[in-house]
């Protein structure tokens, strides 16, 4: 990248028949500048954040509230008269049930990632996301108020509705936030409130007793998410709305507006002003040339970053992450420890910590090096963890614990946290809540895929002990992808990321040193800044 420099400022004439952006301020391409220097965030940004991830926070809830063992038991729950303490949860309930309401809350989280684009792009992010708690309220009193499985079910669907619109919204709202320097750090904001959600969940149920004396002992913990949406709407004046979607709507002087409470006072954040009216200016008159804004994700120009958006997407299932979880009761067992609350502790937090270190230092390296070194990582654990599940012993057993610690670690700094921050970089901020809705999508697809087959593919009579060996296989083949397909965009444009992929000869090319033009609205001087 070019040494930052100072933002350049020229006044010149403006020509008659300058267009304008709505009688707003236009902008030029201009050859020549440097880029300019990273924006500060506020504290007003810090608050909207933290209120927006409660969105991820009922996500991590809803991903982890079922992972008490004693609630299901494939065989006990079959008896004629169940031991006391074991299948909790609608006693009686089959097999077939218990997969329904788990697959529920998957196919929720697909159809509302297909719906949140709708919404967002309509009345915004900041009501998208904050309306979305209602959603969830209303999930949580089906849960908690269910009296058979088929009900509790339909509360699971709702609250997966909730996830699918908050997960996509989530990623679009803090990617077009974020300083350009520090997407990633914004951006695994995500996984932190989502670890942080699974953690509290699973604390909770601490509190159960081994033998509960009432339903009312375990059930309150399905209505977790009631208060998650009622401050999810209480906490709404408090997000921002991003300036991105405001100028999308035209709303020019209500952006400016946010764009100064976002981000610390000083030059830069008029020259960045400059850089995104200039670049949303284009997005806009391009979305509306088109019929609509999938088919401008299917031409020519974005169809290669979409279809990499969708892969990254989905292979934050098909690594075999979740498949793990699966794997965790009977490792610590091996090992000697019984309390199975105390072994999804330690898994949740340790996908925290993991997460974390990628927060903190996810933006020092290129995005390309952590995908495909993470995946190099993910196969050598998978591999050894697969050996070790086909060949036990008492070293093996730990062993095996070293395999998806390490495996644990690879995914959060590869595609755990980068499979959705690579997937909206690669798409203009205007297509990004339409192209995010068909990834996520692909997500909740391949995790239902994953919940519904992966335990009867590892169960005896299938593949047994060598199941997770489908992962390393999956993981070899995206490493290639990665290799040949994926570019590198720590720190890039959209204009620039676009670049990559494609060349228009009819527009003037952005290179890495372009600057714009700013004509003011009465069309008498011009500002040149860098972008």
């Amino acid at each position: 990248m070019k040494t930052t420099q100072s933002t350049q400022l020229v006044v010149t004439e403006a020509p008659p028949d300058v267009p304008t952006f709505l009688q707003e301020p236009c902008y030029h391409v201009v050859k020549g500048a440097s880029a300019i220097n990273a924006l500060v965030a506020s504290p007003l940004m810090h608050r909207s954040v933290a209120c927006a991830l409660l969105g991820a926070f009922h996500f991590g809830w809803m991903m982890a509230e079922m992972a008490y063992i004693p609630f299901h038991h494939p065989r006990l729950c079959q008896l004629p008269r169940i031991p006391h303490g074991q299948c909790l949860l609608f006693p009686g309930h089959s097999t077939a049930e218990w997969t329904m309401q788990s697959t529920a809350w998957a196919v929720g989280g697909g159809l509302g990632a297909l719906l949140s684009p709708f919404p967002a792009d309509r009345f915004g992010r900041k009501r998208t996301l904050s309306y979305n708690g209602v959603v969830m309220v209303a999930g949580g009193l089906v849960q908690l108020l269910a009296g058979d499985i088929y009900t509790f079910a339909m509360g699971r669907g709702l609250n997966g509705l909730a996830s699918g619109v908050a997960i996509n919204v989530l990623n679009n709202y803090l990617r077009e936030l974020a300083p350009i320097q520090r997407r990633m750090f914004y951006m695994t904001l995500v996984q932190i409130a989502l670890s942080v959600g699974t953690l509290v969940v699973t604390s909770f149920m601490y509190a159960i007793p081994d033998v509960p004396s009432s339903t009312w002992q375990f059930m309150p913990l399905f209505g977790g998410p009631v208060i998650i949406g009622v401050l999810q709407v209480a906490v709404m004046p408090c997000i921002l709305e991003s300036p991105m979607w405001l100028l999308h709507r035209r709303q020019v002087d209500q952006a400016h507006l946010v764009m100064n409470q976002l981000y610390l006072p000083g030059d830069d954040v008029d020259s960045h002003w400059s850089l995104l009216v200039a670049t949303m200016e284009r997005q806009t008159q391009e979305t509306e040339s088109s019929s609509s804004k999938l088919s401008l994700l299917v031409s020519a120009k974005y169809r290669k970053q979409f279809s990499i958006a969708v892969v990254l997407s989905t292979m934050q299932q098909l690594c075999g992450m979740n498949a793990l979880v699966v794997y965790g009761p009977t490792m610590f067992k091996a090992i000697g420890i019984h309390e199975l609350r105390l072994s999804s502790t330690i898994v949740n937090f340790g996908r925290f910590h993991d997460m974390y270190l990628g927060m903190k230092f996810g933006d020092r390296f290129n995005r390309r090096t952590l995908l495909l070194v993470g995946s190099a990582g993910m196969i050598v654990g998978s591999l050894g963890f697969t050996v070790c599940q086909t060949y036990p012993s008492a070293t093996n057993n730990w062993v095996q614990i070293t395999c998806m610690l390490a495996f644990v670690a690879s995914f959060c700094m590869s595609v755990g946290s980068l499979g959705w921050i690579v997937s909206t970089e690669l798409i203009p901020e205007v297509l990004g809540a339409s192209s995010g809705a068909i990834a996520t999508c692909c997500t909740w697809t391949a995790q239902f895929f994953i919940g519904v087959y992966f335990q009867q593919i590892s169960s005896v009579g299938h593949w047994g002990s060598q199941a997770f060996g489908i992962f390393p296989a999956v993981l070899v083949v995206f490493v290639l992808f990665v290799w040949i397909c994926v570019p590198d965009t720590r720190t890039q444009t959209t204009d620039q990321v676009t670049a990559m992929f494609y060349s228009d000869d009819d527009n003037q090319k952005q290179s890495d040193d372009d600057a714009f033009v700013y004509w003011t609205s009465d069309k008498e001087n011009c500002i040149l800044s860098s972008p």
